[in-house]
């Protein structure tokens, strides 16, 4: 889209701000001149966040909420208008995640994670969009998952709401064609969030991402650069986002085989740990801020592993172009 946006002055509210994405996308969010309202279950770390953006000289409200709760979404955005005027931007990046085989997971894990990571996303959106039409424009920044175009073993449940969150976020882009209101998505590849601090886990050991491990910045500034350019589709990382969307297109049998052979194994450690809640249905205590405690992937890895994955891809490309042949000089 050509138009381009000045941020300086426009009112945000970002959900799931307590840690992650959430948290650093505000703080980028606030270095760009926007004004914030960020929300969240634990006001405790919206407040260390808040004091983090008016260190940099930004502004920013409180507003502690749970997105499952209809009148908590409700008041959050009348609080933000009551004190800015407006709301121009959501940044919808609340989220939970659940470990185990589907068979095993509770069923009220299940509904929870979709009640967060799919139906939290509806329910701030619904609160907006009247404000949004009154206005005359306004901009829903969804944060996303490769997950959304993808999947992988032991987050069935979180795989599934957000290819659900995706196609709802594709399908109101259409709705709002012509209205001033701008739909977008920033698609999240593995990323060094506390997520995985605080999620529960059936496995009775430490839940990591899948490899490689993203530094949670270029998440945020990814959002910065969608909010000056609304109604786009970001992904921000190569390895785990452009080229892996590139293989599900050519060479689907790739991704499959190396998840389902070892995807379990990628996404654990050998550290026990006894879990079975985590923050799915109270906020936890550990895990705030932009960072966990899985650090980053150096990048000459990341580098290693692109490499490898597209000799990978080439065999089975060549396999099957090789198959292709010959299966012509049989019919000839």
């Amino acid at each position: 889209m050509a138009r381009h946006e000045d941020l300086r002055g426009q009112v945000a509210i970002v959900t799931g701000a307590s840690s992650g994405v959430g948290w650093q996308s505000a703080v980028r969010l606030a270095e760009a001149g926007v004004r914030l309202c960020v929300t969240a279950r634990r006001r405790f770390a919206l407040e260390q966040l808040r004091a983090e953006v008016l260190r940099r000289g930004g502004e920013c409200l409180v507003c502690e909420g749970d997105v499952t709760a209809q009148e908590d979404v409700e008041r959050v955005v009348r609080e933000c208008v009551a004190r800015y005027g407006r709301v121009d931007l959501l940044v919808n990046a609340a989220a939970v995640q659940s470990y185990g085989p589907f068979e095993q997971l509770p069923w009220e894990h299940i509904t929870r994670v979709f009640d967060v990571a799919c139906f939290g996303y509806l329910r701030f959106a619904r609160a907006v969009l009247p404000r949004f039409r009154e206005q005359g424009h306004g901009h829903l920044l969804n944060v996303q998952s490769m997950l959304a175009s993808g999947s992988a073993p032991l987050l069935s449940a979180y795989s599934a709401a957000k290819h659900a969150t995706l196609g709802w976020a594709q399908s109101l882009e259409m709705e709002l064609a012509g209205t001033g209101i701008h739909v977008s998505n920033v698609m999240v590849p593995s990323v060094s969030t506390p997520m995985f601090d605080h999620a529960p886990t059936l496995l009775d050991r430490q839940p990591v991402p899948v490899p490689p491990t993203y530094d949670v910045d270029l998440v945020a500034r990814a959002v910065v650069r969608l909010a000056k350019r609304p109604g786009r589709t970001s992904v921000p990382a190569f390895l785990q986002g452009r080229l892996m969307l590139w293989l599900n297109g050519l060479a689907p049998s790739v991704g499959k085989a190396v998840l389902g052979r070892f995807g379990a194994r990628m996404q654990t450690t050998d550290t026990p740990l006894k879990r079975r809640e985590g923050n799915l249905f109270s906020p936890v205590a550990q895990g705030v801020g932009p960072r966990g405690s899985v650090p980053p992937t150096p990048a000459w890895l990341r580098f290693t592993a692109t490499l490898g994955l597209a000799a990978l891809a080439g065999g089975v490309l060549g396999g099957a172009a090789l198959g292709a042949r010959g299966v012509a000089r049989a019919v000839r």
